[in-house]
């Protein structure tokens, strides 16, 4: 199978170059010349502009695909829509490759980049918009609270114990009352928001996580807009603006995870995400800005910000910046080791305000105790910002005990 990748920002539609997938298994990418003349480095750690002619990973134990197009791949709960599309029409999940998990994607991937299997018809793409416009009319109907039932099957098949949140993406008017697919053209007025659902509203997670953004952006934290939608029995779905998809056009976004080519379960370094940093956007400031996050995610008890939860926006003019921040919310013992996934100078556990210090000197951060105090300040303010959210006072008071930053 072969498919081609596109480059979807700023409203072009330019063909970057084509994966092929080899007898053995393997798959092999090769940059088209025409693209390489533009000079636009996407990926430039693990899939440089120099590498010449067609290359595959040297990086198996990551996966079959570079960094760049494993981002384009679905997190947990897009891949339970995937697994459905793929069993309708009889075929095993185990049989389906990255190629045409990837040609399924097709323009409605993260960021910029886009893929065409060289077919005349009949794509993945084609096949499953008429399932997601099933669901956007579904959901629109049980975020509004005008049905009683939950989801259709295709939303139910992903929902399991601790599992990720369903989630959507969905084009909305100014005061939200509308909704339509969020993956092609909007209607005049509406704008891109990523709507995470809630199904048990005892757990509060929508509110929690709202109530998380408040304080992450009154710590300073570079944060794409968020909303709360109240629905049906008590439900409050969180809204996030798609950061990558501004009005109709498209911005390429790389993760930590995909840059460096780093598994989810092995974590990262605080220290190394600050070093990749400084090189790509070759800005203080961003580095700044990334030990800030730092100082929130420990103080603030989000041990979940493992490297797909960190990523790089590529600006119009093709520099870097740090993006805004996302799923930002209270979270303990991602990794199942007791640990939490990014390490402050090798620590995973028992991280406080001594390790957060010696990590802003080992890279010259200006101001560290500023930040560390403007967060600490943030985090302390917490009832406030849960009230804003409408938490409960149950929830509040636990989540208050549980944040390592709260007395501090």
């Amino acid at each position: 199978m072969r498919v081609e990748v596109l480059y979807l920002g700023g409203g072009e539609n330019v063909v970057i170059g084509e994966l092929a997938e080899a007898a053995d298994g393997r798959i092999f990418f090769e940059y088209h010349q025409e693209w390489l003349a533009r000079g636009t480095e996407l990926s430039p750690v693990y899939l440089p502009n120099s590498l010449q002619g067609s290359v595959t990973t040297p990086t198996p134990e990551f996966g079959p695909l570079f960094g760049l197009f494993a981002d384009s791949l679905p997190d947990w709960w897009g891949e339970q829509m995937m697994k459905s599309y793929f069993g309708d029409k009889g075929i095993p999940w185990n049989r389906v490759t990255a190629l045409q998990k990837l040609a399924c994607a097709g323009g409605h991937a993260m960021g910029a980049l886009g893929y065409e299997p060289p077919l005349s018809g009949g794509t993945f793409r084609e096949e499953l918009t008429v399932e997601v416009a099933e669901l956007v009319s579904n959901a629109h109907s049980f975020i509004h609270g005008e049905t009683g039932e939950m989801l259709p099957g295709l939303l139910r098949s992903g929902l399991s114990p601790g599992g990720a949140q369903p989630k959507v993406l969905l084009g909305f008017n100014d005061d939200f009352s509308e909704s339509v697919a969020g993956g092609g053209r909007l209607p005049e007025g509406y704008e891109r928001w990523l709507l995470k659902f809630d199904l048990d509203p005892e757990y509060e997670l929508g509110r929690e996580e709202y109530a998380y953004s408040l304080m992450a952006r009154s710590a300073g934290i570079r944060m794409a807009e968020t909303h709360l939608l109240n629905g049906a029995e008590g439900s409050c779905h969180f809204l996030s603006k798609r950061f990558d998809r501004p009005g109709d056009s498209r911005r390429h976004i790389h993760t930590y995870s995909g840059l460096t080519h780093t598994l989810v379960r092995n974590g990262l370094e605080y220290g190394e995400l600050m070093d990749l940093t400084r090189v790509l956007t070759g800005s203080e400031a961003e580095v700044e800005e990334v030990f800030l996050r730092a100082c929130f995610n420990v103080l603030a008890g989000n041990e979940d910000d493992h490297g797909k939860n960190h990523a790089f926006l590529m600006e119009p003019d093709g520099t870097w910046i740090v993006s805004p921040a996302y799923d930002l919310t209270r979270t303990s013992n991602p990794l199942v080791s007791g640990m939490r996934a990014a390490s402050v100078n090798g620590k995973s556990v028992n991280v406080g305000r001594a390790d957060l210090k010696r990590l802003g000197e080992s890279q010259s951060v200006r101001h560290i105790d500023h930040t560390i105090e403007r967060v600490l300040e943030a985090i302390n303010d917490w009832p406030r910002w849960a009230e804003q959210a409408g938490l409960s006072p149950h929830r509040t008071e636990q989540v208050r005990e549980e944040m390592p930053g709260t007395g501090a």
